[in-house]
């Protein structure tokens, strides 16, 4: 067999082919045969015929014709596009039509007259004579008489092909082929996708509205009886708050389904008499110190630069035994007056170097100022005398690599995170105990009674009892670090006031085993404030500051692009908090 004839039957878009007997000769040591898939019809000079089906030897003469026809059905794609259903949608159709000659004399004599002018019959060639026959005016009509939703969603297969082979019928019928079946069967339509995506969208809102409507209803009907009740119990509790010590929160909230207590807890803020009110906001970034208006958070009440002495500030804390603000800042800590920013001393790290961060956390206690820093470690000054300084605890070798809190205990123990462990001093600085390792790196701590809480670099929320010391206990966790962490007790309950990254604020109420979340916002939340009438959280990003106080209704909180007025991304604020009404 000729190698040039081998190699063209090996071409995928080739159905038919026919050639001399000369061309076919083979050699005197081997026969040529026909190869799989395909069939062979010898045609003599005098016209007699003799078909010879694939593994065997053709074995034509020097004037004879060979035919070679595929033996499989045969893939003729036919598509068309923007036709009009009846709906008036433009549709689009992709189909195969499979069509096959058979193992007959006369079929492949037949197909060879109508299709084989040339040497070669294409895939092409016998698509663009299925179309002149009749398949694509079909196929334009069968589309025109159906909606165009029943042809994209529906299965026409069946149909469609009986429309095919009646206009095909006597094309196919002088070609010797036979329409065996549909193999791929599209129609689209972009106009009707758009049109029923618009439909399912207005559908869901619609069911979404209704949904809501029904819900807000019913929560707005019940709400208002809860809080009818509610009031007369505050009101109790507050009455008998002198006469009867029992009467406790805990005594309330059995009483309540659990969503329902955790809306209660989630308002309770707003429930009960004030008993810290937020004077004033103050955010610390770059050299600058900006006091906010809690009303109107909004309006910059003061601003402050501070001098470059104790290099970029870090972090500014409230003191209220002093009404002082505490602020971090490379190297030591400013103290300043909360009311009016005048400043009362500087407390610097003597011999310090230039330190990469600054002082990330401070208190004052038993007349001291302490505060931490990761790279300066732990330091303690006489509040009185900035020159009486010791150094609590000295990062080694960059052990340990973390030194981000600090609080006090009610027995006056100053308690610092050092990495995973928290250690205590007693108010003259020695070194009391240290606490077993916590989930991750501590981040922020909080002292309430018996108990010490943190938050960790792994998002854990954890829980310590100050007399035994030894193990943490999982309270929460989050998506994300927790950086701030404010704990608060209403009555007998607990509450913990935490950043919880997309969720917003959340309040985790121990003993109670409920969340409730405070505050949401677009952005994810990187740490948070709370005192009874003001929420304050700052994003992830460092550029805004999200405020909730009791005038406003919704969760949303206000946003406030303080860093586009100072031009310095926030490093940290506080809530400068008054004494209100005794509860």
């Amino acid at each position: 067999m000729s190698r040039k004839i081998l190699e063209r039957l090996a071409a995928p878009e080739l159905v038919a082919l026919r050639c001399k007997g000369e061309a076919w000769e083979g050699s005197v040591f081997s026969r040529s045969l026909i190869p799989d898939n395909w069939m062979g019809l010898v045609v003599m000079p005098d016209g007699r015929r003799r078909f010879v089906p694939a593994g065997e030897d053709p074995d034509p003469k020097r004037d004879d014709t060979l035919v070679l026809v595929r033996n499989r059905a045969i893939t003729v794609p036919l598509e068309i596009a923007d036709v009009p259903a009846s709906g008036g949608h433009p549709v689009t159709a992709t189909v195969e039509l499979l069509v096959r000659c058979w193992m007959r004399e006369d079929d492949m004599s037949a197909l060879r007259q109508a299709l084989l002018t040339e040497d070669e019959l294409t895939l092409d060639r016998l698509a663009e004579a299925c179309d002149k026959a009749g398949a694509a005016t079909a196929l334009r009509s069968f589309i025109r008489e159906q909606p165009a939703k029943t042809l994209v969603y529906d299965d026409l297969r069946d149909a469609l092909l009986e429309r095919l082979r009646n206009e095909l019928q006597r094309f196919l019928f002088s070609a010797g082929l036979e329409l065996e079946r549909l193999g791929k069967v599209e129609f689209a339509s972009a106009s009707l996708a758009e049109q029923d995506a618009l439909e399912r969208e207005t559908t869901r809102r619609v069911k979404e509205l209704e949904a809501r409507g029904m819900v807000e209803r019913t929560a707005l009907a019940a709400t208002r009886r809860r809080l009818d009740d509610l009031g007369d119990v505050l009101s109790k509790l507050k009455d008998a708050a002198d006469a009867d010590g029992n009467l406790q929160w805990r005594e309330l909230l059995p009483t309540l389904t659990p969503g329902e207590r955790g809306r209660l807890l989630e308002n309770l803020w707003r429930l009960t008499p004030d008993r810290t009110v937020a004077q004033s906001i103050v955010v610390v970034a770059g050299r600058e110190c900006v006091w906010l208006d809690p009303a109107e958070p909004e309006r910059i009440v003061r601003r402050l630069t501070l001098p470059e002495d104790l290099g970029g500030l870090r972090s500014v804390t409230y003191s209220p035994q002093d009404e002082a603000l505490l602020i971090g800042a490379g190297s030591g800590v400013w103290r300043l007056k909360a009311t009016n920013g005048e400043i009362v001393a500087k407390y610097v790290v003597p011999d310090a170097e230039t330190p990469r961060t600054g002082f990330n956390a401070a208190i004052t206690t038993g007349g001291c100022l302490f505060a931490t820093h990761s790279e300066l470690g732990a330091w303690s000054w006489n509040l009185d005398d900035p020159e009486d300084v010791q150094q609590l605890l000295r990062p080694i070798g960059g052990v340990p690599k973390t030194i981000r809190a600090v609080t006090v205990d009610e027995r006056g123990r100053v308690l610092l995170a050092a990495d995973e462990r928290v250690h205590a001093f007693d108010p003259a600085g020695e070194t009391a105990w240290q606490t077993g390792p916590a989930d991750g790196r501590i981040h922020c701590l909080a002292a309430l009674e018996e108990w010490l809480f943190a938050g960790t670099s792994t998002g854990a929320l954890l829980r310590c009892d100050l007399n035994l010391r030894d193990a943490w206990l999982p309270v929460h966790r989050t998506h994300s670090a927790i950086e701030s962490l404010c704990a608060r007790r209403w009555d007998d309950l607990v509450e913990l006031v935490i950043p919880a990254g997309p969720d917003g604020v959340c309040g985790v109420y121990v003993g109670e085993g409920i969340v409730s979340r405070l505050l949401k916002a677009a952005t994810p939340i990187r740490r948070a404030w709370a005192c009874d009438d003001t929420l304050v959280a700052l994003v992830e990003n460092r550029d805004r500051l999200v405020i909730l106080n009791g005038d406003m209704p919704e969760r949303t909180g206000l946003n406030v692009p303080i860093a586009r007025v100072i031009g310095h991304s926030i490093q940290d604020a506080c809530l400068v908090e008054v004494g209100g009404p005794a509860f």
